[in-house]
């Protein structure tokens, strides 16, 4: 059975509902969403929801579980602020685990809601943000001739293999693997452990307006 998607565009969350007449089976699936992306979703504004064949008291419905598990406002007026959201957004949203073998190929900035399991690959011209355990290979900045200040933000790493523009890097450290940003400083790669607060500014770098 399709399942429902989520799709981020600046600090604007659409929640794309598959057909279907069963709204029992919806109203849950979306709880469990919700729930897991928790951490993503509460740093945004708004959300829209997008079903076809769905009539106002489902939406509305819809609406309330949402609501009652984060602090998100409905975007009613969706036409002029998606385009601004838009243009203002530059980055790639990826949405689940790369397995060994994946590959992800971007000319934008690179956001992962989820893990990257040994074998897996990410390629960004400009800056890559995983949230989420890393444990593949991650190359950001391989524009580096246009991007500057370039980096690589990991939730969680295990093993990770980093290159910043020329530079690569083994990253291993089993003391400090939580919320590292990586940098390229002096011809060398350097990290540093960001807080709450520094990963909202490292997002909002990138497009996400965050409250």
């Amino acid at each position: 059975m399709e399942k429902i998607k989520l799709n981020i565009l600046g600090d604007l969350v659409e929640i794309r509902i598959p057909s279907t007449t069963n709204i029992e089976i919806i109203e849950k699936q979306l709880k469990d969403i919700v729930r897991k992306n928790y951490k993503l979703l509460r740093i945004l504004k708004f959300y829209k929801i997008i079903i076809l064949n769905g009539n106002g008291s489902q939406i509305l419905q819809l609406e309330k579980i949402i609501e009652s598990i984060i602090n998100l406002k409905p975007l009613k007026k969706i036409d002029k602020s998606n385009e601004r959201l838009k243009k203002n957004s530059d980055y790639k949203f990826h949405y689940g685990n790369l397995k060994s073998g994946e590959k992800i190929n971007s000319e934008s900035n690179v956001i992962i809601l989820g893990n990257l399991n040994p074998g897996s690959y990410v390629k960004s011209e400009k800056n890559i943000f995983v949230y989420g355990k890393a444990c593949g290979t991650l190359y950001a900045g391989c524009d580096f001739n246009r991007h500057q200040d370039t980096y690589i933000y990991a939730e969680e790493t295990e093993n990770l293999k980093i290159r910043i523009e020329n530079i690569q890097f083994m990253y291993d450290d089993k003391e400090s693997h939580k919320n590292i940003l990586f940098q390229k400083k002096m011809e060398k790669i350097t990290t540093k452990k960001l807080n709450e607060i520094q990963i909202k500014e490292l997002m909002k770098k990138i497009g996400l307006v965050l409250i």
